[in-house]
């Protein structure tokens, strides 16, 4: 009786053990699709701010200097993509959470590589 008991308790664990590895595999999933369809959000709700800067050239080197430039800016962005539409930052600190400082005031916070928040310059 006692070893049908105990069989039954692993069995359960086991079960449950392995339910508990499903939902989090599960749950990572949904978090990375979150992820995805919010940067999908920032750009979208960027072109639609500046419908005719959509498509605008960023000047090589200065695209910090415009507020503009400041506003295609995307949560979830990689840096190359920042430095693509603003330049290469004044000063950078961090390392896991990483802030891009830029001449006119302006910075921008990376978590784990991708951005996580910007201020705008003057705000």
């Amino acid at each position: 009786m006692i070893k049908t008991i105990a069989i039954v308790g692993f069995l359960s664990l086991a079960v449950a053990f392995n339910s508990y590895a499903q939902d989090s595999d599960r749950i990572g999933q949904l978090e990375k699709e979150m992820q995805e369809l919010k940067l999908r959000v920032s750009k979208l709700e960027s072109l639609l701010s500046n419908p005719g800067k959509a498509h605008e050239l960023v000047p090589s080197g200065e695209g910090w200097k415009s507020v503009v430039n400041w506003r295609k800016l995307a949560t979830g962005m990689d840096p190359r993509d920042v430095r693509q539409i603003l330049g290469e930052p004044d000063r950078i600190d961090g390392g896991t959470i990483e802030t891009w400082q830029y001449q006119n005031g302006g910075t921008i916070v990376f978590f784990k590589g991708k951005v996580d928040r910007w201020m705008e310059p003057g705000k």
